[in-house]
């Protein structure tokens, strides 16, 4: 599974790597994971991969991550992708835009590895997305 973390915090990047690798074991999964340090990155990466697994902050200078998430939603691909949203305030708006692209799970920083983890591994199996 290609997953893809996106933020400006290069902290919060490897944190995030450290939750999938934690879901992973814990599924019996591979992570084939990339990075990217923002929205113009990111956008480069999804034009040409494709990307099971999307985590994304919202507040990144730039290239905003609901530009991001619309970007790789217009992209079509396998049926089964999923985003998570991590950012550290998710308003309304930005949580109904968000779910307009697909299956869609929300955390907010600060994160802790473990929680992380938990939303990643609910995620992949199906039970996350949507609404909390």
């Amino acid at each position: 599974m290609r997953a893809l973390i996106v933020d400006d915090s290069a902290a919060a990047r490897a944190q995030a790597r450290v939750a999938l690798d934690e879901a992973a074991a814990g599924l019996g999964h591979d992570f084939d994971v990339e990075e990217a340090s923002g929205g113009v990155e990111a956008l480069r990466v999804l034009a040409s991969a494709e990307v099971d697994l999307l985590l994304v902050d919202l507040h990144m200078p730039g290239v905003h991550g609901l530009e991001v998430l619309s970007f790789w939603a217009r992209r079509g691909g396998r049926q089964n992708r999923r985003a998570v949203v991590i950012s550290t305030q998710v308003s309304p708006r930005d949580r109904d835009k968000a779910l307009e692209h697909g299956r869609v799970s929300f955390i907010e920083k600060p994160i802790t590895i473990d929680a992380l983890s938990v939303v990643v591994a609910a995620v992949v199996e199906g039970q996350g997305g949507g609404a909390p």
